[in-house]
């Protein structure tokens, strides 16, 4: 892996002489910020705009208090993965506040797939289901709503993905993307927008403090669904953060996630929350209801057994992706030998949930476009080949897919990620093979290059208290506001060395000051002979175990001094 100090752009020395220290000025300019105004905002702003300013936020909630008045059934239609759970789950838990008759389903992401379906709707209705609610997803589902009118339901959709050129017809519809919108800021999530008209209805019956106390989950989805900690985004995270350090923090499904983490942070959000809320909806059918009711749920110790099992879900799912990787690995290779430039792989084992996360591996590993195949069965009984897809910068998924589309059933996504499906027949998957690599056939060596830059240059000295508490200052860290990369030169203690995790893949390298923690860098540590002095790319991190914050550098690699 080639290094490289990154040339830092000319606000940088700007944001010097106006008086920030260096780790600020480089954070300020890795999340885009380029004048002071934008840098006090960024730095400094909580502000929660007012619901109010949503277009058709009083047609909807208008609509959503009929059904309470009413007595009615209200049927919360989320998704399977973090974003559309916390959706989910605050939605419910509002409406319950409100006095609601509620209830949420979720879609099946092994037989069902996303969004809401006839089947479901039909299902809900004969159940008593007198208005559907959709987080999370809706916009696009025209013959849906229209079925669910056709069965005497309204229908409130509350979306966050790019609209159609048709829209559907329910009875409100909020998708900040739609043209005409009026809110000011349009990159909220799912659970962001849910939470908007959470708060929105909570407030009008003076239950203040309960919307705010909501926030978290927002905050969960936010992080969970990787969207930019800018703007109002920013805003709802650091207010979570602060509330999720509290003592008295009264979400217990989520203490229970991370019970022995008091300095919980965006990453730890991201790693852990995150991961275990996704876990349970890829392995098994149904299973996106396990950590739904984990995070409504009230009373500890059921909740501690809950997130054990989530846990265990997720653990399950790293084993398996791990297995399931390392039988596509070999086939990657010969594939990438072969001259293709696009990598796709039809994986038989492994299950459709875990297709995404086998992309991203190829991506990272081999940094070259990835889309991994496996069978699922539809509802009709019939088996076909899904597909996730992971890019880099330098080759725009979507369009080479939308060249590529003759030989697809379906497809959707943008630039870096898409899904797809295509029919279980091995010619026709190598058509599509041949015909993606004819597209790529531009991109070069140099694009697939994997490239690493560092930011700031420390020596082991300078890595003290300020600067860990600077770092915290300027959470939270993620989507388009990433860590800084230090270069820091660092010699080892007496101890040296140690290894981690069940095959002691992982390594940890203790110095006077801190430890430096790497996952999945033993062997490498071991290839080089065990160095007692090295340098280290990585970034701050503070590890919060039981009470205890370690001082920690978490290393993306390292070389001999």
């Amino acid at each position: 892996m080639e290094w490289k100090q990154r040339v830092q752009p000319e606000i940088y020395e700007e944001f010097i002489s106006y008086g920030y220290r260096p780790l600020t000025a480089t954070a300020l300019c890795r999340a885009g910020i380029d004048d002071f105004a934008k840098a006090k905002e960024y730095l400094e702003n909580e502000e929660i705009l007012n619901p109010a300013l949503i277009r058709n936020i009083g047609t909807a909630t208008d609509v959503i208090w009929k059904h309470v008045y009413e007595g009615d059934l209200i049927c919360v239609f989320g998704d399977y993965d973090a974003d559309g759970i916390t959706a989910s789950a605050i939605m419910f838990l509002a409406l319950r506040r409100l006095g609601a008759k509620v209830k949420v389903r979720l879609p099946d992401r092994i037989e069902e797939g996303y969004g809401i379906s006839k089947k479901a709707i039909l299902e809900q209705s004969e159940l008593g289901s007198k208005l559907f609610i959709t987080v999370d997803n809706g916009v696009r589902a025209i013959e849906e709503t229209e079925y669910a009118k056709s069965l005497g339901c309204d229908v409130v959709i509350l979306d966050h993905h790019e609209p159609g050129d048709e829209l559907p017809k329910p009875d409100a519809l909020i998708d900040l993307h739609i043209p005409g919108e009026t809110y000011p800021y349009t990159e909220l999530t799912g659970s962001g927008l849910a939470w908007k008209v959470a708060h929105f209805m909570l407030e009008q019956v003076g239950e203040h403090d309960y919307a705010l106390s909501l926030a978290d989950l927002a905050a969960i989805g936010t992080i969970g669904d990787v969207a930019p900690l800018h703007g109002e985004n920013r805003a709802i995270v650091k207010r979570a953060i602060k509330q999720m350090r509290q003592p008295l923090y009264e979400r217990v499904g989520v203490r229970a996630l991370v019970r022995e983490t008091a300095h919980i942070t965006a990453e730890d959000i991201a790693f852990r929350v995150a991961p275990c809320l996704n876990a349970p909806g890829r392995l098994s059918s149904g299973g996106a209801a396990l950590p739904l009711i984990l995070l409504i749920e009230d009373d500890p110790r059921t909740a501690f057994q809950l997130a054990r099992r989530v846990n265990e879900e997720n653990e399950r799912r790293k084993a398996l992706q791990a297995s399931c990787y390392g039988e596509i690995r070999a086939q990657a290779e010969q594939r990438i030998a072969q001259g293709e430039k696009v990598l796709i792989i039809l994986s038989e084992t492994a299950p459709s949930g875990i297709a995404g996360l086998l992309a991203g591996n190829l991506k990272e590993e081999f940094n070259r476009p990835a889309i991994v195949f496996c069978p699922k069965q539809d509802l009709s009984g019939n088996v076909n080949w899904t597909g996730s897809a992971r890019s880099i910068d330098a080759f725009h998924m979507l369009n080479a897919i939308e060249q590529c589309s003759e030989y697809l059933l379906r497809y959707g996504g943008h630039k870096l990620a898409a899904g797809l499906t295509i029919e279980s027949n091995l010619e026709k998957l190598d058509a599509f093979r041949k015909a993606m690599n004819s597209v790529a056939e531009n991109m070069t060596e140099e694009d697939m290059s994997k490239k690493q830059f560092w930011d700031l240059d420390f020596s082991q000295d300078e890595i003290d208290d300020d600067l860990y508490l600077e770092m915290d200052a300027l959470e939270p860290f993620g989507a388009e506001a990433p860590k800084p990369i230090l270069r820091v030169r660092a010699k080892l203690n007496d101890d040296g060395y140690s290894y981690m995790g069940a095959d002691s893949q992982h390594l940890k390298l203790h110095t006077d000051r801190f430890d430096m923690v790497g996952f999945s860098l033993a062997e490498k540590y071991i290839g080089m002979e065990l160095p007692n002095e090295v340098v280290a790319y990585g970034n701050l991190s503070v590890n919060s175990y039981r009470g205890t914050c370690t001082k920690q550098i978490s290393l993306v690699d390292f070389e001999p001094a």
